[in-house]
């Protein structure tokens, strides 16, 4: 028989036992855990290390660092693909030859696209006079008076006998447009005699011809008039022409007293910055915040939302509602002007969306990378321009560093832990969903800053701290403002008119507060302030070494021993005090 004592030691024994295993099964979970990648250092994307390759080549053959014909780059590139077939046992001899291949095509597909005339590079030719047939494919502003210019680029189409070269050259043009003469849209076709200058191969950097050359135009039509009655705009063109004006009727519908909220009203909605006038344009490039008003990312992620929101509601099969929802958002995107940051944006959603629809191991990163590499198959010339730069690198940033540490930060903060939430006061509740906002919003905007500073140095001369602080105000705000312009836009197609009236209302008072509050940003002295690179090279080189550290830390985890998420703010401030000057404004 076992005595009661006896008993008591066994079951002592048994829960200390109990314990010890408890605490050990704790232990290795705990281990386990931090072994884990979060989730969103988790993701691949095979296609990003194409988009390098391509890009590479074609900054090699933009920039004149290897002169090589398309002979040169097409033997070279199949070269690279026999080589990786021969090594394709050999997992790194086979990605090194593709890679190599991809460089190849993109410097092949550039200098394809760029079509430099040889003649007029060597010879050095001077302006001309020219009478040239030119196919509208962008229009910088439209006309506002009855004997105006217009301006924009164009394709040239015929051309005078001993200019027949020029015949499918990409140009920018100026020229007289009278009111009889129709609407300037997309695709109309005119003939004008002007002043024939090509634009210089490396013009000086932050110039209007840089930009020109940047986007593959090689000649200038300047102070030009128009010869004949230019040709009507296609059915598809008119179409979107009409539907821009109604939307626009709707966003203003209401604020006729407020002309100003109005405009930037149908910048932010419809991307038509020339609705600004000289003080507001100025007010947000200085303070950090004009990507607000180009349909981006931002936008078209915000009508995206709408879409789906509605085709679910309405019931439709998801493959069905995937095919309407992005068929009505390419419609957005070219009743708006089919800019090349919308139609970026529009690329990177639907890979997104196709990615769930049809069950791939999809996500952001390989979405970004998917749409990057055929906006630059198609336009290899788009990887230059600032826009490109600054939506792509910064989207990358948010994905590579913005995310993560917004992980790691919202992981950190748990306040009253010790307590079930059950038990919490609204007070309570409050303050944590605030700190888990906050928390994000300056992740997001860190991550954003390492490359909009490099950025704005080069293409704006600008340095501009106080940005970041602005941005984080902004952007909630413009978000209120895009989904309560989605809503009046939704609501006036649908003739609900008191409706669009209360939405057009709330967005203009927000409006008027983000102005309200980048005007006061803008009287302290550390907002931003005229700056450069001591050498303009040095632009192009931080956002490349900025985009290359946060891949290196996206792949290694972030880890503290290799200097954490310290690592590209120490180089990016490094950079700003070595590499960066003052520049003084002549003030009129």
């Amino acid at each position: 028989m076992v005595s009661a004592e006896q008993g008591e030691c066994a079951s002592g024994v048994n829960a200390r036992a109990d314990r010890a295993v408890i605490n050990l099964a704790t232990s290795q979970i705990h281990r386990f855990e931090k072994s884990m990648k979060p989730r969103s250092l988790a993701h691949r994307a095979p296609l990003l290390g194409l988009v390098v390759a391509w890009g590479t080549g074609s900054a090699l053959t933009h920039t004149g660092t290897v002169t090589a014909g398309a002979t040169f780059w097409a033997c070279m590139a199949l070269t690279c693909l026999a080589l990786a077939w021969i090594g394709r046992k050999q997992r790194i001899l086979c990605a090194i030859g593709i890679g190599f291949a991809l460089t190849c095509a993109g410097a092949l597909r550039t200098d394809q696209r760029q079509q430099r005339l040889a003649a007029w590079d060597e010879l050095g030719l001077p302006p001309r006079e020219a009478r040239l047939v030119l196919r509208i494919e962008r229009l910088f502003a439209p006309p506002e008076a009855d004997e105006a210019r217009i301006s924009g680029l164009a394709e040239i189409v015929r051309s005078e006998p001993h200019l027949a070269d020029l015949a499918g050259q990409r140009i920018q043009f100026s020229t007289t447009w009278r009111s009889d003469s129709g609407k300037a849209l997309r695709g109309v076709e005119f003939t004008a005699l002007g002043l024939l200058e090509p634009v210089p191969r490396h013009p000086p950097a932050g110039s209007f011809t840089r930009y020109l050359a940047d986007s593959g135009v090689n000649f200038s039509l300047r102070r030009a008039r128009l010869l004949d009655t230019p040709t009507e705009a296609g059915p598809w063109t008119r179409f979107c022409d009409v539907a821009g004006m109604r939307l626009e009727k709707i966003l203003r519908h209401g604020l006729q007293d407020n002309e100003r909220a109005a405009n930037l009203y149908v910048a932010m909605l419809l991307g038509r910055k020339q609705e600004l006038s000289v003080e507001q344009t100025d007010w947000f490039i200085r303070s950090g915040t004009m990507h607000l008003f180009a349909i981006s990312g931002l936008h078209i992620a915000g009508i995206a939302v709408a879409l789906q929101t509605l085709l679910t509601l309405a019931r439709v099969h998801k493959f069905a509602g995937f095919i309407a929802g992005t068929a009505l958002l390419w419609i957005y995107v070219d009743i708006t002007g089919g800019a090349p940051s919308a139609v970026r944006a529009f690329w990177m959603v639907t890979c997104l969306w196709a990615s769930r629809q049809f069950r791939t191991p999809g996500n952001s990163l390989a979405a970004l990378a998917t749409s990057a590499l055929g906006i630059l198959i198609v336009d290899p010339h788009q990887l230059f321009s600032a826009s490109f730069q600054m939506s792509y690198g910064i989207v990358a940033a948010l994905l590579f560093y913005g995310v993560p540490l917004q992980e790691k930060w919202l992981e950190a903060w748990k306040p009253w832990a010790s307590l079930p939430k059950i038990s919490w006061t609204w007070r309570q509740h409050t303050t944590e969903g605030l700190g888990r906002s906050i928390l994000g919003l300056v992740a997001l905007g860190l991550a954003a800053t390492l490359i909009s500073t490099p950025a704005t140095l080069g293409f704006f001369g600008l340095l501009a701290p106080g940005g970041f602080f602005v941005n984080l105000v902004l952007i909630p705000a413009s978000t209120l403002v895009l989904f309560a312009g989605v809503a009046a836009l939704l609501t006036g197609l649908l003739g609900l008119t008191p409706l669009t009236l209360i939405f057009n209302h709330a967005a203009a008072l927000v409006l008027v507060a983000m102005e309200s509050v980048v005007g006061w940003s803008l009287k302290l002295p550390v907002t931003s302030w005229p700056a450069a690179f001591t050498i303009p090279t040095l632009a192009s080189l931080a956002t490349v070494l900025m985009l290359s550290m946060l891949a290196a830390g996206y792949i290694r985890g972030w880890r503290n021993r290799d200097g954490g998420y310290w690592a590209p703010y120490a180089a990016l401030g490094l950079m700003l005090v070595l590499g960066v000057k003052a520049v003084s404004v002549a003030t009129p």
